[in-house]
């Protein structure tokens, strides 16, 4: 790993943590640091002209970002991306995605429905010019409406930690290359429901959206990415119990 001719220099010491945070964040969510490697600290101090303090710091805030793993008396290491680690997100995010979208539904707003438009008729534009890393995050911007809709403040950090934690985006990116055409479909359909203030179905919708999305995400990366750091597709196989969609 080059990280002399990768990092930016880190800004203003007052804010020196949070910005060698968001450098490394940047870095892992990108896939420019690959999923499993190990944080060589001595290189990022000598990368970033920082001390051993302030660096220290920021991977412990990445850890509780889910970014990253510090594990006693071995090193600081990328969290790497398993078919546990997928599925045990995936889950969670469902059910909470799906009561901010009952909240949201349960607080109608003409003008949210015409902002869910604006977005989906932008993915498909995007999807038409093969822009998928733009496309990822418009289809981060549509969940981010009625996320932040629910106005539930613990819900909306709760699931903003949990989306930041899996956006591993280079791999999303070729994802959404060969499965955007049914991702419209499903936020079409999602976008009518609220039209109908339907809480019910809305809730349902999201959460299978996200369920739906689970395995199919992990066939792609077992596929795609057989010999992704730190993964034994071996192994990945779907547990019993998965959680219900209703």
């Amino acid at each position: 790993m080059e990280e002399g001719k990768r990092f930016n220099a880190v800004g203003l010491p007052r804010c020196l943590v949070d910005d060698i945070a968001a450098n490394l964040s940047d870095e892992i969510i990108e896939g420019k640091i690959q999923p499993g490697q190990q944080i060589i600290e001595a290189d990022l101090q000598r990368a970033l002209g920082v001390s051993r303090a302030p660096l220290r710091e920021a991977l412990l805030k990445l850890e509780g970002q889910g970014l990253v793993k510090i594990i006693p008396r071995k090193g600081s290491f990328i969290r790497p991306i398993t078919p546990r680690l997928i599925r045990e997100s995936f889950a969670v995010r469902a059910w909470l995605e799906g009561l901010a979208a009952r909240l949201t539904s349960a607080r109608p707003d003409p003008a949210r429905c015409d902002r869910f438009d604006v977005i989906l008729a932008d993915m498909g534009r995007l999807a038409g010019k093969k822009d998928f890393k733009a496309y990822f995050y418009r289809h981060g911007d549509f969940h981010r409406v009625f996320i932040e809709g629910s106005d539930n403040e613990t819900l909306i950090e709760r699931i903003g930690v949990m989306r930041r934690e899996a956006l591993w985006l280079s791999y999303s990116i070729t994802y959404f290359e060969h499965h955007h055409q049914e991702s419209q479909e499903t936020h079409k359909r999602i976008i009518e429901l609220f039209r109908k203030n339907d809480s019910d179905g809305v809730e349902l919708a999201v959460r299978s959206h996200i369920l739906d999305a689970t395995d199919a995400y992990v066939r792609f990366l077992r596929e795609t990415y057989p010999d992704l750091p730190g993964t034994d597709w071996a192994r990945a196989s779907a547990p019993p119990g998965m959680a219900s969609r209703r």
